[in-house]
């Protein structure tokens, strides 16, 4: 018997939705966010639904990343898949948003993987993975002005995230550079099989990283990602 199950990410900049289970995925997709992110994610899921006659009390566990990343899509994701697992007695999981990151394009070469993701003007969020997707490292807030030290040569790195190749020049990283704007769905996919085969669930839960002050909310173009 498959276990199936429902995962989601809105952490960046695109809603990503997959169905599967641990031998086949039947639906997968990604659409760029609007203001209105609550109800795309609604209208979206319930259209998948239909169309495939999905029974949500067969679904034997629930995803969703858990962050770093926007809050509000974080937050509203979590809340739907916690809510569909009371009704339902589901099994809940989180997934990182950097490990997706990570997973998200191919690694030709098998470098040594730096997921970035922006938190706020002068601020990234940083995992270091190897080419086995393995962590390295616990995430962290890395503050651009501070010299950053890696625990690889140049030429056994890749960054992956948003910014990634302005930030490697920012930071004075001659690395090859992968610049997304958010993970993909086969990311997403893999992500959850690996949790399934290693057994290894994450908390749904936020996650936060609160290690610095960043710059004065007033003067931030947007609403900070940091709490």
């Amino acid at each position: 018997m498959y276990l199936k199950f429902l995962a989601l990410d809105m952490s960046l900049n695109d809603l990503i939705i997959v169905y599967g289970d641990h031998k086949n995925l039947y639906f997968k997709t990604s659409i760029p966010l609007i203001r209105d992110r609550a109800g795309l994610m609604f209208t979206k899921l319930e259209q998948m639904i239909s169309e495939l006659k999905i029974d949500l009390a067969s679904l034997d566990t629930l995803f969703s990343s858990i962050g770093p990343g926007n809050f509000n899509g974080i937050r509203i994701s979590l809340s739907l898949v916690k809510g569909l697992a009371i009704s339902n007695n589901t099994k809940l999981a989180g997934l990182s948003s950097l490990e997706l990151l990570s997973r998200s394009f191919v690694n030709k070469n098998n470098k040594n993987i730096c997921s970035f993701i922006k938190a706020s003007p002068d601020f990234y969020y940083l995992e270091v993975y190897n080419n086995l997707y393995n962590s390295l490292s616990t995430p962290k807030l890395i503050n651009t002005k501070e010299k950053i030290k890696l625990p690889f040569p140049d030429s056994e790195m890749i960054f992956v995230g948003n910014d990634a190749k302005k930030l490697s020049k920012e930071l004075k990283f001659n690395v090859e550079t992968i610049t997304l704007a958010s993970p993909t769905p086969d990311s997403l996919y893999s992500l959850v099989i690996d949790a399934i085969n290693k057994n290894r669930y994450l908390d749904a839960s936020p996650q936060y990283l609160r290690e610095v002050n960043a710059i004065k909310p007033s003067l931030w173009k947007r609403k900070p990602i940091i709490n």
